[in-house]
């Protein structure tokens, strides 16, 4: 059973309503940093983030959709150089189809919709797609003014053409628009430290019969480099 979201996508939302309001924009994009965090904790990144696969509910909830993207961060051994998702949220080192580490390519998609949310419409958009993408890889686009100064530092910190200099998770919780709108929720603790989204949780293994074929494929293609059974035996763990 596919759960209903009733107030629908992102994309579709500011599409009929203009740009947000930065409270109900930070509410959502602090959402989207926790559920995103914890993918990256895992090792997974989306690397197809953009508003159509936001999804709202009437409580102000989000839900990230459309994992079809997503993979593994590499290893030492093993980086990530696949073109996908996107042009218009597509950082620049995927644009130039550079190897990259997923968690900075989320991260810049996540500044991307920032934007979108802030002012209505997107950063990087022009009529001839060569030039949009010349622009995205550059970094090159209009701040607009009404943006607060909080919302400003954290867009430049975000959009920055080299990845090794762009903000990371760890950062963007402790700057200031994000910790201006702690008091909305508990993602977070006040020191800037993430909370464990585990320590509570009632995880029991899955018996091998019960693991459901669908969502056993999607997990061997993330974790492609383990063998089938041995994946399998790890759902069963009791660890």
């Amino acid at each position: 059973m596919t759960e209903y979201v009733e107030k629908g996508d992102l994309f579709t939302f500011i599409n009929c309503n203009g740009r947000l309001q930065e409270e109900e924009s930070v509410i959502y994009f602090r959402q989207i940093m926790s559920g995103i965090e914890y993918c990256h904790s895992l090792n997974i990144c989306h690397r197809d983030l953009k508003p159509e696969n936001i999804l709202l509910k009437t409580g102000g909830q989000i839900k990230i959709a459309d994992f079809g993207m997503a993979a593994l961060h590499q290893t030492s051994s093993h980086q990530l150089r696949t073109a996908c998702g996107s042009p218009h949220y597509a950082a620049p080192e995927l644009l130039r189809h550079q190897f990259y580490r997923g968690s900075a390519v989320d991260i810049w998609s996540m500044g991307v919709i920032l934007y979108a949310m802030l002012a209505g419409s997107l950063p990087f958009d022009e009529k001839d797609m060569a030039v949009m993408l010349d622009k995205a890889k550059r970094a090159e686009y209009r701040m607009r003014k009404y943006f607060s100064p909080e919302a400003k530092d954290l867009i430049r910190r975000i959009l920055v053409a080299q990845p090794a200099h762009r903000i990371t998770m760890d950062q963007m919780w402790k700057q200031p628009l994000i910790t201006r709108y702690e008091h909305v929720d508990s993602l977070h603790t006040r020191d800037g430290l993430p909370q464990d989204v585990l320590r509570n949780s009632d995880i029991q293994p899955i018996p091998e019969h019960e693991v459901d074929a669908q969502i056993f494929r999607q997990l061997t293609a993330l974790w492609h480099s383990i063998p089938e059974q041995k994946l399998k035996e790890k759902l069963a763990a009791e660890e």
